[in-house]
């Protein structure tokens, strides 16, 4: 357990901690899941959205609420309880921090000084399932699991639109009360003397530099797929059935149901799709789109208040084996060039397609070995020497040629060695006694009344 939370109740950690710790109680094991994997599946069988879990001054908790957190906790860690015992502690400890959330979020939202612009919410949501995909293995992984719990990822983006929203409102109120505390050297000496035997160990770590190429379709390629759906098109403009034709012809899961989209929002919708999709009439059938995933060709079948009824045929570009080749091929020179002595943060100014890293030449940070994907551990593992240069790692995001900036070997922290992260803990504890203090000010001051912690049985 982090020393941050050591010796404290469930109710007052974090959420990011919270979720750390749910996952540990998690992973004890996964057998024996078949009885409670069916107790939450058979939830709406036994009609929990007329129970009520909790109500925090005049807003309800529902049991249908409380499940559904439940199985979005299941997704993030990627595991399931294995009995009941387990489930009800999960639930008791799930139930108390939505009451948390719901007595921050009374009080920012009465705070008419935080406010939150939609591109912040759209930039945390896609932040925010980007990380959770990245705890499996390939985005495939990442859909199964979602799809195990029910969920598409659209629907699963559109749940958890609002907990992002809310949980930005939660950071800005906490950073409001909170953003000076500060701790002093005797505070931190204090805190690692107390906490000396369960302040983690400094795991084995890396500091990574890369540069990430894009293998992408020839021209040839490119030309023959647009080509294929303007036929498809004119076919549809002729009078063939659109979703016949999405039928036979879509890749990417759309041609299971025809192309069917169902009523979506312009949020729903990746950028190039929204636009031309809410610029059409029922009945209408777009042009040509181009978007990240491929050809798309687009009808409206209907229009309910802001949201549309969609169908689409949509042809991805496959880049061939040759390109592909063609892709480790430059990566094989790049990495031939970098050891031969040419500046690395140039190459990765020069050909990087990594926004985020290029204009710092390709430098990712720190990333402990046992948290780095299989594929990037197998290649960093054993690597100890500041300077080389390894790859290419071929990974969902493209092609990888990796740099080593530092490394560091698993080691006790001290206080000598590791004050500026001792001192944060330190800070992080400081932080999380006040805002328990403050959560007990709250609940003297709103209605609180726990109904039904089993409501979900």
């Amino acid at each position: 357990m982090s020393p941050s939370t050591s010796g404290r109740s469930a109710r007052s950690v974090n959420p990011t901690l919270w979720l750390i710790i749910v996952a540990v109680l998690l992973a004890a094991g996964t057998a024996n899941t078949q009885s409670t994997s069916q107790s939450l599946g058979d939830l709406e069988e036994r009609q929990v959205i007329d129970r009520i879990a909790a109500v925090v001054g005049d807003r309800v908790i529902l049991a249908s609420e409380l499940a559904g957190q439940l199985q979005m906790l299941f997704v993030q860690s990627g595991q399931r309880p294995r009995n009941q015992d387990q489930l009800d502690s999960l639930k008791e400890m799930v139930l108390e921090q939505m009451i948390q959330d719901q007595l921050l979020l009374i009080a920012a939202r009465q705070d008419t000084s935080i406010v939150v612009r939609e591109d912040e919410v759209e930039q945390a949501l896609d932040e925010h399932i980007a990380r959770i995909a990245s705890q499996f293995e390939t985005n495939d992984e990442f859909l199964s699991a979602l799809g195990r719990e029910g969920f598409t990822l659209r629907e699963f983006k559109r749940q958890y639109r609002d907990e992002v929203e809310n949980q930005i409102l939660k950071q800005r109120l906490v950073q409001s009360k909170l953003y000076n505390v500060s701790v002093s050297r005797h505070e931190v000496e204090e805190f690692y003397n107390q906490f000396r035997d369960s302040i983690p160990i400094q795991p084995e770590a890396v500091k990574l530099a890369h540069i990430l190429l894009h293998t992408t379709a020839s021209d040839e390629i490119e030309d023959s797929v647009r080509a294929q759906i303007g036929e498809l098109r004119q076919r549809v403009l002729e009078g063939a059935d659109f979703a016949s034709i999405s039928s036979r012809y879509s890749g990417l899961g759309a041609a299971a149901n025809g192309g069917n989209l169902g009523y979506v929002s312009r949020d729903d919708l990746i950028p190039e799709l929204s636009r031309a999709a809410f610029n059409l009439n029922v009945g209408d059938i777009s042009g040509v789109i181009r978007s990240p995933l491929g050809y798309h060709v687009l009808t409206c079948e209907g229009k309910r208040d802001e949201r549309i009824k969609l169908r689409h045929i949509v042809l991805p570009v496959t880049p061939s084996a040759a390109d592909t080749a063609r892709t480790l091929q430059l990566a094989d020179s790049l990495l031939a060039e970098a050891r031969s002595g040419a500046d690395f943060r140039e190459l990765a100014k020069a050909y990087s397609r990594d926004d985020d890293t290029r204009a710092q030449g390709g430098e990712l940070g720190w990333f402990a070995l046992e948290d780095l994907p299989q594929r990037f551990k197998d290649v960093v593992q054993g690597w100890q020497t500041p300077g080389e240069f390894r790859g290419p790692v071929i990974s969902e995001r493209g092609v990888h040629i990796l740099h080593l900036l530092d490394y560091r070997p698993e080691s006790e922290m001290t206080i000598k060695d590791d004050f500026d992260q001792i001192k944060e803990m330190a800070r992080q504890d400081k932080t999380a006694k006040l805002i328990d203090d403050w959560i007990i000010e709250l609940k003297d001051k709103t209605y609180v009344d726990v109904r039904d912690v089993d409501a979900t049985r």
